[in-house]
């Protein structure tokens, strides 16, 4: 059985793109079903994704090391 992290089962992790802090960095990788599940079930940090017309899949990390695993293992 897995073990559930509290922070991130009581936790809101995902902003929304209308808050964007503006200390989050923006990924140059656009994101897909498979990529957001991988976000979830495997990194921590809060995050948002931009679904708008004019910038579609754009994801935003608050954590810097986070984004680089991102882009590691999606770009």
């Amino acid at each position: 059985m897995k073990e559930i992290n509290p922070i991130v089962y009581f936790g809101n992790r995902e902003v929304d793109i209308n808050d964007l802090p503006k200390h989050f960095i923006k990924s140059t990788t656009k994101t897909n079903k498979e990529s957001k599940a991988w976000v979830i079930s495997k990194l921590h940090g809060r995050y948002t994704i931009n679904d708008t017309y004019d910038d579609p899949g754009t994801i935003y990390f608050e954590d810097p090391k986070e984004a680089t695993i991102f882009e590691l293992r999606w770009s």
